[in-house]
Formats: structure tokens, sequence, C-alpha cells
């Protein structure tokens, strides 16, 4: 699939998710967390006692289990699929939910291994365009590094311990705080910083970062309860976060996004792209803000579609609807921007 695949927002509808609402008793919420968490440690003692290769087979094993188990988040998958790409057929449909499952339950076991696949990424990572973030880094501005939900992007990780280059994560919270904590000992280094959304202080923090000129990792390609816009993401209205859009206007950074693929032989590809310096071009924040988060949205929409049974279908990235008065914003704020690429 390539960007001539994407689709005007004329194509489509909003999709609704209430199909699949899990609607759980609350008093189940504490003996479910307190098994995620059994599970999660025992998890963790896996990866270290088995190696690599064998945590993937695993958890290609415990993704093609949930592929049958999960029936409402395998809804999700095909349900978006169906949206975004019309022109599968069934059966193509239900082979890429099958590998999108299979592939993020081998990302599960990777993760727990994390700290193994630090220790081998000289076999197991091969870097392209490694310049993109070198030069970045080099004009002394600060680097927003820009991920996403596809792949493995966890393994930014390894990369940020081979070279010793200092960078903050802004993450998200796990529910369980408990689980939480362990997650961020797994991701943390002396010069990898991890801060969770809605701590204290945290848009400071992050703002200091690129102040020190160093690499803050944004990760916005989800709708999540943090400051967002609504821009199409695949031509549909899109609840987007618009941190790295401020951040990018406000201090000057160079914007690098990474992508890192999973290749057949079980080994990653990390891949550095160049999306530039982004200045102030409109009267207004917020038309500027927006065309910057388009721009990204676009970027984005390019890396799914290379490599589609790798990103996170199975997240509801559609779940908000936007009102009326939303729908019309956003609607002029796009044809401002139609209107100033014109001119």
């Amino acid at each position: 699939m390539d960007s001539d695949s994407l689709h005007s927002e004329s194509d489509f509808t909003h999709p609704s998710y209430d199909e699949f609402k899990k609607n759980r008793p609350a008093w189940t919420t504490s003996i479910r967390r307190s098994l995620e968490y059994i599970l999660f440690r025992f998890g963790l003692y896996l990866g270290k006692k088995l190696t690599i290769n064998q945590l993937q087979k695993l958890g290609q094993r415990i993704g093609k289990f949930a592929y049958h188990v999960l029936r409402k988040d395998r809804g999700i998958v095909i349900k978006q699929l169906k949206l975004i790409f019309p022109e599968l057929n069934q059966t193509k449909r239900e082979q890429w939910t099958r590998e999108c499952f299979r592939h993020f339950g081998q990302m599960f076991f990777e993760f727990l291994c994390l700290p193994q696949i630090i220790n081998d990424q000289d076999n197991l990572i091969r870097v392209e365009n490694e310049a993109a973030l070198t030069n970045a880094v080099n004009e002394g501005k600060g680097v927003i590094l820009l991920g996403m939900h596809m792949g493995n992007w966890e393994l930014i990780t390894a990369y940020a311990k081979r070279t010793g280059l200092l960078m903050t994560a802004a993450t998200a919270n796990f529910p369980d705080q408990r689980i939480n904590q362990l997650m961020i000992s797994q991701r943390k280094l002396k010069n990898m910083e991890i801060m969770p959304r809605g701590t204290g202080m945290s848009s400071r923090k992050l703002f200091r970062c690129l102040k020190n000129k160093n690499i803050l990792i944004l990760i916005i390609d989800q709708d999540t309860n943090v400051p967002s816009t609504w821009v199409p993401f695949f031509g549909i209205p899109a609840k987007t976060p618009v941190g790295a859009a401020v951040f990018a206007l406000k201090t000057g950074a160079n914007v690098v996004s990474y992508n890192v693929i999973r290749e057949k032989d079980g080994t990653f590809r990390l891949k550095f792209e160049t999306l530039g310096i982004f200045n102030r071009n409109h009267t207004s924040m917020e038309q500027d803000v927006y065309s910057v988060t388009k721009q990204i949205n676009d970027h984005l929409e390019q890396r799914i579609c290379e490599n589609p049974q790798q990103w996170a279908w199975f997240h509801r990235r559609w779940r908000h609807r936007p009102s009326a008065e939303e729908l019309k914003k956003m609607e002029e704020l796009d044809q401002n921007e139609i209107n100033t690429r014109k001119n």
C-alpha cells in the first residue's frame, strides 16, 4: 500500500464501537488488575529465563490464542481494516487481523526481555538513515522524535543505550500503578527519562528537555485524553494530540520520525526520517497547530500503509466523535490550509 491508496474524508462515515463495549462489573476490576499484575511479574521472570527466540515464538502463540478468544478486540481490528482498506476481501482482512494479533503477542514478550535485546542489539537491530537523527541533534535546537504504535517502538530504548543520547519519553499510564512502575523500570536508562502523562509539571519538564537540546519522544497516533485537536486521519476526523505540533512551533526543535519494523527472521529495522523544522506561517497558533498536525498524520498514514499488519488496529482510533461545531472548525482550518498552499 502507498499514499495513493488513501481516501478522502467524504468516502467514510465516522465508525461506531458500541458493539465492542466491554461491560464488566465494577467489582471485578480489583481481581482483574491483581491477576494482570501477577501475570506481568511472571512474564518478566520468563523474560530473564528464556531466550529471545523462545519468547518470540511464545508471543506468537499467545497472539494466535488471543485472536480466537478476544472476540470484541478482533471485531475492532476487522471493522477498522474494512473501513480504511475497503478493497480487501474478507480472506485478506482476516489474514491481516491474525498477523496483527501474532505481531503484538510477540511484541509483548519482546518487551519482557528488553534487557536481553538491548545487550544483543548489534545482531537484532539494523538502523537505516541514522544521519536524519544525527544531523538534527547536531543542529543544537533539540529534537522531537516521533514514534507510533507500530512494529516494536519500545526498541528506541536499545538505540538510546547504544548511542548514549539524552532522551525523555512521554508515555501513557497503565491503570494498575504496580504494573506502571514495572514498565517504567523496564524502559528507564541513565540517559532515558520516562515521563508518564498526567504527572505534575510534566509539560514543563518536556519543554525543559528541548530547552536543554535533548531528544523528546512523542507518540500521537492514538485517541487519548490529552490536549488534542480534530484532524483527518485516513480521511476521517480524528481526535489527535497536539503536543508534537505545539512543542515544535514554540521551540523550533527539529522533528524526526522513527519506525521499528519487524522482519520475517525476527530481527528489526529501525528507520529514521526527517520531517524538518516547522515555523509559524499563519496569524493564529490554532491554524499552525492544525497544519503541522495534519502533516504529521499524513506521514503516519504512509508508514502504516507500508506495513499495515504491524499497527495497533485494536485501538479505537476514532472512538470520539466531533461535535457539529468542532467538525465545522476543522473544515474551516482545512480550507485555510488548502488556500495557503495555493497561494
